[in-house]
């Protein structure tokens, strides 16, 4: 599970968690990592975040509801 996307899909369902600057954080590290994640999460904030999220699971094949269950898990 790629920590950048679980915090992406994590702001789309709770829009008031995390600041401008925690958004831009992970967007750098993703960047940093050179992560398959960094346009999702560069685009967290905009309406491009869902496009790039999308992207990201048809290139990895990975479950988004894996990431779903994942945040509800831990509320």
């Amino acid at each position: 599970m790629n920590k950048h996307i679980l915090m992406v899909i994590d702001h789309q369902l709770n829009p008031d968690k995390y600041t401008q600057e925690d958004l831009d954080k992970n967007a750098a590290s993703a960047y940093v990592a050179y992560d398959t994640a960094y346009d999702a999460a560069y685009a967290a904030a905009s309406a491009n975040a869902t496009y790039w999220l999308n992207r990201y699971f048809e290139i990895t094949g990975e479950n988004k509801q894996d990431y779903i269950d994942a945040i509800n898990k831990g509320k």
